[in-house]
Order: C-alpha cells, then sequence, then structure tokens
C-alpha cells in the first residue's frame, strides 16, 4: 500500500502555479498539522491489516515549509501508524530556498531516503520571473546538503517550453543540472492556467511562448541528452539512473490502490475513488467534527478500470497488453504513424508518441 500526504503551503506562488496551494501562515499550518494528525489516524483504522506501507510521498505545495524536524515527526507518526515495509521509499518535495543542512540531516536520520528539489531552471533571471524564492546557488547548495546527510536518491524537477528569451532553454539548463549528477529528472512542459501571471503575461504580449514544434524539439533533444548518460526514460516526464525511478509515482501508473492525506488529497482504495476537499478551512471544519474530509467517492466500473490501466500504463516504459486496446484497427493505424511500438504481446508509445500521448491514447480508447 502507498500513503500521498499533501501540504498545500507555500512562502508564496510562482507565477506559473494553479496548484492546490496557500502562503504559509504559522497558526494555520499549526491547524492544518493538527487536523491531518487526526485523518492519519482515521486512515490508519481503514488500512489496519494492510501489512504496512510500501511508500510514503510528501509533497504539496512545499512541504519544507515544515522544517527537517516537523517533518521526521511526520515521518515517524506515519511509521506508527502504518508502519514500513522493509525498504519503503520515503520522499519529501524540497524547495531549494529553504532547507539547510540540519533539516536534511533530520529527515534522513528519520528514514527519508529520497529528495525530490523544485529546481524547475538552472538560470537565475528565469527563475527570477518564473517567481522562485531560489537561485541556482541555493539549487547546488541543497544537493550538497542533501548528499553530505547521506540522502541516498536526489530528484531535480525542471521546466521546458518557457517564453523566449528568459534563459530557459532545456538543453543549456539540461547540462547545468548533469554537473550535479542528480539520480533522477523530471522534466515538464510549461502549461499556461488562466488566472496566473504568467497567462496574463502571454495574453498582454509581455512574454511569448515558443511554438508546440520548438517544445518537440527541446524535448526530443532532452531525451536523447538523458539517454546518452544513461539514464532510463521510464515515463513520459521521467529519466532516472537504473534502479532509482520513483517507485510511488510507478504505482500511481500501475493502478495501484493508495490513500491521499490533506486537503485535495486522492486516493484509490476497494475499488473507489475518492477525494478530499480543496479548502483548507472545510478540512480543518470536517476533521474537527471527527470525520474524514472526503467529498466524493465514486465506485470505478470494470470498462473505466480498462481505460484508465491504458491511459496511466501507455504513459511508462514497460506500455500495456495488446489486448487491452480492444480492436487492432486503431493501434495499427498509430503503429503506421510511427506513433505506437508492438513487441512482445505489448504496446509503447514511441518517443513522438509520449509527445502525443493524450491525442494517442483517445483515438485508442474511441476504437
Amino acid at each position: 500500500m502507498r500513503l500521498y500526504v499533501h501540504w498545500p503551503f507555500c512562502v508564496r506562488r510562482c507565477s506559473y502555479c494553479d496548484f492546490l496551494a496557500r502562503t504559509a501562515n504559522p497558526r494555520l499550518m499549526r491547524d492544518y498539522a493538527t487536523a491531518l494528525r487526526k485523518e492519519l489516524e482515521l486512515l490508519a483504522r481503514e488500512a489496519r491489516g494492510m501489512g504496512g506501507l510500501r511508500s510514503l510521498y510528501l509533497g504539496g505545495g512545499t512541504p519544507s515549509t515544515l522544517s527537517g524536524r516537523e517533518v521526521g515527526e511526520l515521518v515517524a507518526l506515519v511509521s506508527r501508524l502504518f508502519g514500513f515495509r522493509r525498504g519503503a521509499e520515503i520522499s519529501v518535495e524540497v524547495n531549494p530556498a529553504t532547507w539547510g543542512p540540519d533539516d536534511f540531516r533530520e529527515v534522513r536520520l528519520a528514514g527519508v531516503n529520497r529528495v525530490s528539489i523544485g529546481a524547475q531552471s538552472m538560470d537565475d533571471g528565469c527563475l527570477r520571473r518564473l517567481g522562485r524564492l531560489h537561485g541556482c546557488e541555493e539549487i547546488y547548495k541543497a544537493v550538497r546538503d542533501a548528499r553530505r546527510a547521506g540522502i541516498p536518491s536526489l530528484s531535480l524537477d525542471l521546466l521546458y517550453g518557457l517564453p523566449v528569451g528568459w534563459g530557459g532553454h532545456l538543453a543549456e539548463n539540461l547540462e547545468k543540472a548533469l554537473e550535479l549528477s542528480p539520480h533522477h529528472l523530471s522534466l515538464y512542459a510549461l502549461t499556461l492556467h488562466p488566472g496566473t501571471p504568467l497567462e496574463a503575461a502571454v495574453r498582454r504580449g509581455e512574454a511569448l511562448l515558443p511554438d508546440e514544434d520548438e517544445t518537440a524539439e527541446e524535448y526530443l533533444s532532452a531525451r536523447a541528452t538523458l539517454t546518452a548518460a544513461g539514464y532510463v526514460h521510464y515515463e513520459i516526464s521521467n529519466f532516472s539512473q537504473p534502479g532509482h525511478e520513483c517507485r510511488h509515482n510507478l504505482a500511481y501508473w500501475r493502478r495501484e490502490e493508495y490513500l491521499g492525506a490533506g486537503a485535495g488529497a486522492h486516493s484509490l482504495w476497494r475499488g473507489c475513488r475518492l477525494r478530499n476537499t480543496e479548502s483548507v478551512l472545510g478540512y480543518l471544519r470536517e476533521l474537527g467534527r471527527g470525520r474524514l474530509p472526503v467529498v466524493e467517492r465514486i465506485r470505478v466500473p470494470g470498462e473505466e478500470i480498462r481505460e484508465e490501466r491504458v491511459m496511466l500504463g501507455l504513459r511508462t516504459s514497460k506500455g500495456v497488453p495488446e489486448r487491452l486496446l480492444g480492436g487492432p484497427g486503431k493501434a495499427a493505424e498509430m503503429e503506421r504513424l510511427g506513433l505506437l511500438l508492438k513487441r512482445g504481446g505489448r504496446v509503447y508509445l514511441t518517443p513522438r508518441g509520449m509527445l502525443l500521448s493524450n491525442a494517442v491514447i483517445v483515438e485508442l480508447l474511441s476504437a
């Protein structure tokens, strides 16, 4: 079993962000931490007898608005309530601006064995325009501090498709990132979300995004660079040195069951999809009354399960069994177009197919 814990607080919101996040407020964070402990206690009763967690992922928001000691206390609470299986993966997302050496040492002592550092860019000017709190020096320092603390697996996040002239071209950023020899890299295409400062700047003509062909070339070039450097392209956006794949996220793509705790968290549990309220105040209110903050519970019918397995599985290098696709017509057409490969009874997206994954999957499921 897997557990995701959502910490929805940030020091400030970045210019491109529409995630469920709130500006950090010490009192509200204390109240949220109390409610989170209560939710974890309730969820542990649901999961009794499941044999301990295979992975824990603390995401956000910015979990590192908590100190390393506080994260360690949260990990200890999860261990007491759920238990961990031997070799469990315990991950935490970190903004490079927020933690120092002591924080990394504290979480390592608590059992954290994977840290995902939100670099986003390796260019100081680009980071300022994105509204990030950190510069490149903070990224280098966070990696050094994590390594000295003995964190065995380090990941960096980078964005591509950034505005022209911002210094955010992926090839240059990737070259600098590889100097740090991270065990894992996540490459995410910038998505413009209505209502964000960046979307408004693009709409006003103050920022110009590259066209789709340029963004596609960035991605394919980065893929070639990383595979040549020995990284495994195991999921559309994710590359790792062998053995450093994010096991928690792989469980999502394999459609394994998991529990989510925190405002806006989702679960896939006992055949149902569950969603917590996104309102932090609503979350506090429900748990103050001793109730789980679930606002949606949907039992997934069999045909939707098949479709989800196709959508999720095709994101990965393992692909899906050919039998899940139904009729052969659409798959054969996608194969002729160079978007799919068939091998050994399984179907995989090609690198070009990964770029067009949403469209390809829609076509396959309409067969």
